[in-house]
């Protein structure tokens, strides 16, 4: 049985010539690439990090595509040999070693032989944890790419492993949607009903730029415009709907 996350359903960038990649897909990728296309002397680590919401474990799954790297995401329960054995699984190791440090030595070999890529998706648990010194002798001993996915924190977080901090060779903030970004996923998600600009522009406005929100809320107009077997709809037709962009409602308490 399998006990680790699998890589998420690519719900965006899967399609011919990736025609609905966003920002922050082209992002990570580049970044991982800027990784691969350092010195062997170079330090080759990546991190690509910014708020919740803003897709960067897609980013993360279609890098992982495009460029064939182990891709494993991180939980909050994880200790050093669960980092290890998620990885053994992902490069295909079928008998993995039983104590930890011959699990590292069967993972490194595993890599020199074979080569690929590793992303390391919410890279915040294991910096709880204290793993960082096992990624940073897989890299070591290895020299392959390594990016890192976590949290706008991440980046101060590191700091306190000054040497793992020196051999982060480029660290990537994800941006907020952009309004290109939001008529991709307008295009994406909204198959059935025509969403005009103005309308994704106000949720993408509303929403801070947060992808998963405004796909919510996109998801909603068009559920709404089936509902009443409207064709076309815009930022008129929504009118005073509240839109879903976190907010908790505060509910004021009368007074008798």
């Amino acid at each position: 049985m399998n006990h680790f996350a699998t890589q998420p359903r690519l719900d965006l960038g899967d399609t011919p010539a990736g025609r609905a990649q966003l920002t922050n897909m082209a992002l990570a990728l580049r970044t991982m690439l800027d990784c691969q296309d350092a010195g062997q002397e170079a330090p080759r680590m990546g991190l690509f990090y910014g708020f919740s919401g803003y897709g960067k474990t897609v980013a993360a799954a279609f890098t992982a595509a495009r460029t064939g790297a182990a891709y494993v995401v991180a939980q909050s329960v994880w200790s050093q040999r669960s980092l290890l054995e998620a990885l053994a699984e992902e490069l295909g190791i079928t008998r993995p070693e039983r104590t930890v440090a011959r699990l590292l030595r069967q993972v490194i070999d595993q890599l020199n032989h074979e080569p690929r890529p590793i992303i390391i998706d919410e890279m915040d648990h294991l910096v709880q944890k204290r793993s960082v010194e096992i990624i940073r002798d897989i890299h070591d001993a290895t020299s392959i790419p390594i990016l890192m996915i976590g949290e706008e924190a991440l980046p101060v977080k590191l700091k306190e492993w000054e040497r793992f901090d020196n051999r982060i060779l480029i660290a990537t903030p994800a941006q907020p949607a952009s309004p290109a970004d939001t008529l991709k996923l307008r295009d994406h998600y909204c198959t059935r009903v025509a969403v005009a600009d103005d309308l994704a522009d106000m949720f993408r406005q509303r929403c801070k730029g947060i992808t998963r929100r405004i796909v919510t809320n996109l998801r909603a107009a068009q559920r709404l415009a089936a509902e009443e077997g409207v064709a076309e709809v815009d930022a008129a037709w929504w009118g005073s709907r509240p839109v879903a962009n976190g907010d908790v409602p505060v509910r004021r308490r009368e007074i008798a």
